[in-house]
């Protein structure tokens, strides 16, 4: 069953990865936005979203190539990349944010069933 779950995961992070780089490819347009919420890795959120993750757990995911979550208060969830191409978004004052609510400002891009925000700022809300 963990196997399987892992799987679907890993399908799911693929799919994102190789439709995130087909946005930038094509000159992603979108508009600026400024959303709070709770900051969390992927996998946690998909596996129990009526639990929290702490902080700790979703460190470890994200180390371990998971990408970071925006769970907005009205339940909108937006995968998180780097606003700059070829630079980490996961800095260690921004790990120190994981399991918080935060507001993150940057690019929002919808595509094919996708949500993503291209990061400028991540900071406590």
């Amino acid at each position: 069953m963990k196997t399987r779950m892992s799987m679907v995961v890993l399908g799911f992070l693929v799919l994102v990865a190789l439709t995130a780089n087909a946005q930038m490819t094509m000159s992603a347009t979108g508009k600026e936005v400024m959303i709070t919420g709770d900051f969390s890795c992927t996998s946690c959120k998909l596996s129990h979203p009526e639990t929290p993750c702490a902080a700790d757990c979703c460190k470890t995911c994200i180390k371990a190539g998971d990408p970071a979550l925006l769970t907005a208060e009205d339940g909108q969830m937006y995968l998180l990349l780097s606003g700059e191409k070829q630079e980490k978004m996961m800095t260690p004052e921004i790990e120190m944010l994981l399991g918080g609510k935060v507001k993150v400002s940057g690019m929002l891009v919808k595509g094919m069933g996708i949500q993503v925000i291209y990061v400028k700022e991540i900071k406590k809300a």
